[in-house]
């Protein structure tokens, strides 16, 4: 069977819309995708924002005072330069992400009007404070349900993708 040239034509065209909309509809999918990863991201490093704190204290003391030192001068066996660089580094880089959410937190607190202060209030005990609270401490603190504190986190957190990432955070209509 011998196709005609306009039925060619026709299969062509039907055939180049499926994968444009098929094309469409995965860029959508990914676009989806890259904003659950950044909130994803976000609460991760809140969750972790404590521990990273702690890795990070005395940290400048450290660099200052160590940074000079020869890997002969530390007197360890079984230690090398490459995992002395390699500590250095890694405690650099979480003394720099501690900063970076630090510098964003300040930015989230002067983004909110004072009627949304109480979300960065909660954000902060739950995850930025010495102290760890529970739901139920900053429910009573806040005078409101844990219900309310867990919706005021997903408030916050909505709220920080556009800090923390800029314009690639915001989702434009196409």
């Amino acid at each position: 069977m011998k196709l005609s040239e306009k039925q060619l034509t026709l299969i062509s065209q039907t055939a180049s819309q499926e994968a444009i909309k098929a094309y469409r509809q995965d860029e959508a999918k990914r676009q989806i995708e890259k904003q659950d990863q950044r909130l994803r991201n976000i609460k991760l490093l809140l969750q972790n924002y404590r521990s990273l704190s702690m890795h990070c204290e005395n940290l400048k003391l450290d660099l200052v005072e160590f940074g000079d030192t020869s890997i002969h001068d530390l007197d360890l066996d079984e230690i090398n330069l490459e995992s002395v660089e390699s500590i250095k580094k890694s405690k650099k880089e979480s003394l720099a992400m501690i900063l970076f959410i630090k510098g964003k937190m300040d930015a989230y607190r002067r983004s909110c009007t004072s009627d949304e202060l109480k979300y960065f209030r909660v954000l902060e005990k739950k995850y930025l404070t010495d102290h760890k609270y529970t739901t139920r401490e900053i429910a009573e603190f806040e005078n409101i349900e844990e219900r309310t504190v867990r919706r005021y986190l997903e408030k916050a957190v909505t709220d920080l993708p556009v800090i923390f990432f800029g314009v690639k955070a915001i989702k434009f209509d196409k």
